[in-house]
């Protein structure tokens, strides 16, 4: 009788848990779809946290079977017992663990009135299902591709890939025109868009105007600094068809105009105008001035000589550089930003007219193309002291280096990364090279061949954390990748729904409080002139 009531036992804990297991994991999966209405499994195993929620559950529906199981016996053996067992015969219910063959402790046989069989048994059933489907509605929510993993996170060492996020398109702001709009700042909560009618300024989190700036009536906005610098930005108005003249400091917190100042002869040159610590710089009337960024008083000024021009120029609070070409020939140029004294001089290997930029001031690194198709075409690194360290080829076995859009290469200690291009006008992969000896180090792409189709990198930009965010797009899904800057392995994926038709040519990615705003600075077919992925 032992053995019998043992299997039997056995035999229902055994369907009941796996009836629970089942249970818990379709109500654990309606309950997750009902809160997001989708999700995509990552190939990654639960940890030990999800198998103790489903095997929680499984056992609490398990136990209420097993309550079930032994009410629905003591209600068929309640007449039964009435009279007694029959000679010869098996007590049936009696045989399960914790059974009385005498009935409730009140002397009342089963069914003889009081409480009907099976009531207590009930209760205990509906409890444990219910306690059972919550268990494993959490231990399913908490399955890797949940909503843990979906907040995003890191491989770490383990080499596993980093479960994609799923954040949204959080908010957009629709394009006005089609021109291309003269930069963007972004200011960690919140970003200010530049456009030829002025500078504009949105909340990180909902995409909120903060302040507005419109250009005066029939000027507009011709150059912008790169960046703000201890909330000061700077930008230059001019007329159709006439110089830039007049150089404005604008307050990026409130919107304020600090000052103005009027620019003579040649006015402000095109992407020449830079903030670095307290002080504004400006390539200006066949001069460069720096003056204090909060008042605009003229601290000192270099002059050009008669045929030099000025082909770019950035600074930090320490160094001001700038790109000079004078006649056929062309110089890096290290000033003091503070007092403007010059630091040293480095020529250029250029003989015909060029483009240049400046691409880092610490360490210096500048990008120079000739016009000369068999001139110059590099990336240069210099120390300290102006002396060469590195040289990367702008076109080379990896492709052509993109040098010179809305977002330039980044510098990451003794790295260089950019974008590369190949056959196309689309980047196609991300790589890093060292600034020690110009090899290449790492790069990052995703084949074309694909379950995305073709791949582009449209944007890199330099995450708080000192690491690499590149906007890839794709013809399915779109998304911010986040690479570890030393290695080029993939941290994070943010890929939210909806981005498609969303990106534009030249966009720029700004990390900003939260997540990410691309600004798209020319809008070709209807797309916004910013979103923001978060």
């Amino acid at each position: 009788m032992g053995v019998r009531t043992a299997a039997g036992t056995a035999a229902v804990l055994l369907s009941g848990a796996a009836f629970g297991a089942a249970a818990v994991l379709l109500g654990g999966f309606v309950v997750r779809g009902l809160g997001e209405m989708r999700y995509e499994c990552t190939g990654s195993l639960p940890d030990a946290t999800v198998w103790w929620w489903l095997l929680t559950g499984a056992a609490l529906l398990a136990a209420g079977r097993l309550t079930y199981v032994r009410g629905t016996a003591a209600r068929r053996t309640g007449p039964r017992e009435a009279s007694g067992p029959e000679p010869g015969g098996d007590q049936q219910g009696g045989d399960l663990p914790g059974d009385d063959p005498k009935g409730p402790l009140d002397g009342k046989r089963p069914g003889a009135g009081g409480q009907r069989p099976g009531a207590g048994g009930r209760v205990a059933v509906v409890l444990a299902v219910c306690l059972g489907l919550v268990a494993g509605a959490w231990g399913v929510g908490r399955w890797p591709g949940g909503e843990e993993d979906r907040a995003g996170g890191s491989a770490g060492d383990t080499g596993r890939k980093a479960p994609a996020a799923r954040p949204a398109v959080a908010w957009t702001v629709p394009a006005v025109g089609d021109d291309e709009g003269p930069g963007a700042w972004g200011l960690g909560d919140a970003v200010v868009h530049g456009r030829l009618d002025g500078l504009t300024a949105y909340d990180a989190r909902d995409g909120r105007p903060r302040w507005t700036l419109a250009a005066p009536t029939r000027q507009a906005v011709c150059s912008m600094s790169p960046r703000a610098d201890r909330n000061v930005g700077l930008i230059a108005y001019g007329r159709h068809g006439r110089p830039c003249a007049t150089l404005v400091a604008v307050h990026t917190v409130t919107g304020e105009v600090l000052w103005r100042r009027p620019v003579g002869g040649d006015g402000v040159t095109a992407k020449a105008v830079v903030v670095g610590g307290a002080v504004a710089v400006a390539a200006e009337d066949r001069a460069v001035r720096g003056r204090t960024a909060g008042s605009g008083e003229q601290r000192w000024q270099r002059a050009l000589g008669k045929d030099c021009g000025i082909l770019a120029v950035d600074a930090s609070e320490a160094h001001t550089l700038l790109v000079e070409q004078c006649g056929k020939g062309a110089r890096l140029i290290a000033l003091d930003t503070a007092t403007g004294r010059e630091q040293w001089i480095r020529a250029l290997p250029v003989e015909s007219d060029a483009t240049a930029r400046v691409v880092s001031v610490e360490p210096a690194v500048v990008a120079v193309h000739e016009a000369d198709d068999r001139g110059t075409s590099a990336l240069f690194g210099f120390d300290d002291s102006g002396m060469p360290t590195a040289t990367v080829p702008l076109s080379g076995p990896d492709g052509t280096v993109v040098a010179f859009d809305h977002d330039r290469p980044l510098v990451l200690g003794d790295l260089l990364v950019a974008r590369v291009e190949r056959s196309s006008s689309s980047a196609k992969k991300t790589v890093a090279y060292s600034l020690e000896n110009g090899a290449k180090v790492w790069e990052h792409a995703v084949p074309a061949d694909g379950e995305d189709g073709e791949v582009t990198h449209d944007a890199l930009a330099r995450q708080p954390d000192g690491g690499v965010g590149v906007l890839v797009r794709t013809l399915l899904t779109p998304k911010v990748v986040l690479l570890d800057p030393a290695t080029g392995r993939v941290r994070a994926e943010r890929a939210p729904e909806g981005m498609n038709d969303l990106t534009s040519i030249y966009p720029e990615l700004l990390p900003v409080t939260g997540g990410h705003v691309v600004v798209n600075h020319i809008s070709m077919s209807g797309e916004p002139g910013l979103f923001a992925i978060r």
